[in-house]
């Protein structure tokens, strides 16, 4: 999905409630890849924003965002998305919208940023993720995997 579209430091954010369903797709991402060796990954939950100051500061080449965005697409559907294309779908659900990360994230590191969009069924609160958004964690979280396989330094993963 993202091979050949990173370089050097990758830093992954994963980005989502755990308690609101489908919504908690970005932060279970990150989980599955926090044993990867060699891999710096941010599992944010609903306050990506805290973790500006840190990836600002680790100066790395490619930022990946992933998080629930409403896509206008089936349960479970996934999307690789640019600065210019994260302004087209609908806001996510957290206060900070996800192209405003893009962007003070490019400004602060100069790397290149793009978000991976899972497309929720729900997000009520207090609800199970459903199936479909589910098996989609799964194969995304394999996918990123073997993409970033050797493309990551350091080894740290913050919670």
């Amino acid at each position: 999905m993202i091979q050949g579209l990173t370089q050097g430091e990758v830093v992954v954010i994963g980005i989502g409630n755990p308690l609101r369903g489908d919504d908690a797709a970005g932060s279970l991402v990150a989980r599955r890849m926090a044993a990867m060796p060699g891999v710096h990954v941010i599992d944010a939950q609903e306050v990506p924003e805290n973790y500006l100051p840190l990836v600002i500061e680790r100066q790395p080449d490619t930022v990946v965002l992933i998080d629930c965005v409403e896509l206008g697409s089936p349960p479970g559907a996934i999307a690789l998305l640019d600065a210019s294309q994260i302004a087209e779908y609908w806001p996510t659900t957290h206060r900070l919208p996800l192209s405003l990360l893009m962007s003070v994230l490019e400004q602060g590191t100069h790397a290149r940023i793009f978000a991976i969009g899972i497309q929720p069924s729900h997000t009520e609160f207090m609800e199970p993720m459903t199936e479909a958004v589910a098996a989609s964690v799964e194969r995304l979280a394999g996918m990123l995997q073997r993409d970033l396989v050797g493309s990551f330094r350091g080894g740290e993963v913050s919670a």
